[in-house]
């Protein structure tokens, strides 16, 4: 009886750890970030997480109420994005939404970091420049798109009528990238690619 619920922990486990994240399929074992370079006329959204902290939590994310990724511990997806104003929203234990202003030509970087929760992770969005992204990648990451023949949902009307009114509770109606708050302080040095 032991052994077989030990089994069946290490199996939930490995399931965890093992898996893409929900709604993505992999693309490619950590490219270089530092040169995501959107379309013509349009920006580039990177989101991910650098570390293998809570590496069995996906975390959905979404653009505006659309849904464009899900991360897990070490791994990003990219984005297109038009350019102007659009809501980030993040989905664990909580919402966190960030506001940006998106400048066509511009790549942006957003850390989805995790942290313990009630009963699961809660997610935080942070700005991070490409070099600081690329250096806590430390090269040992995925590289995620979403899988076509089974995306995730997107937010409900209500949903994100809520988490945009939440934000301006909270924020106003100003961009994080117009605010030094939402930076995260950097922690590495630069390594130059070999």
């Amino acid at each position: 009886m032991r052994k077989s619920i030990l089994l069946l922990a290490f199996s939930f486990v490995l399931l965890l750890v093992g898996c893409a994240p929900n709604y993505m399929v992999a693309k490619e074992h950590c490219v270089d970030i530092r040169g995501v370079v959107p379309s013509p006329g349009k920006s580039a959204l990177v989101v991910g997480r650098t570390t293998t902290f809570g590496s069995g939590v996906n975390v959905d994310n979404y653009l505006d109420k659309n849904f464009i990724g899900t991360t897990k511990g070490r791994s990003f997806f990219v984005t297109s994005v038009e350019p102007g104003r659009h809501y980030i929203t993040s989905q664990a234990e909580n919402l966190d939404t960030v506001l940006l202003n998106f400048e066509p030509g511009k790549t942006y970087y957003l850390l989805n970091s995790i942290r313990m929760g009630v009963l699961f992770a809660r997610s935080k969005y942070y700005l991070m420049d490409a070099q600081q992204f690329y250096n806590d990648m430390d090269g040992t990451c995925n590289f995620y798109e979403i899988d076509k023949t089974g995306p995730g949902s997107d937010l409900s009307d209500e949903r994100y009528k809520q988490v945009v009114d939440d934000y301006k509770k909270e924020h106003g109606d100003i961009p994080v990238n117009q605010t030094v708050s939402y930076q995260v302080p950097a922690k590495t040095v630069v390594k130059e690619k070999e």
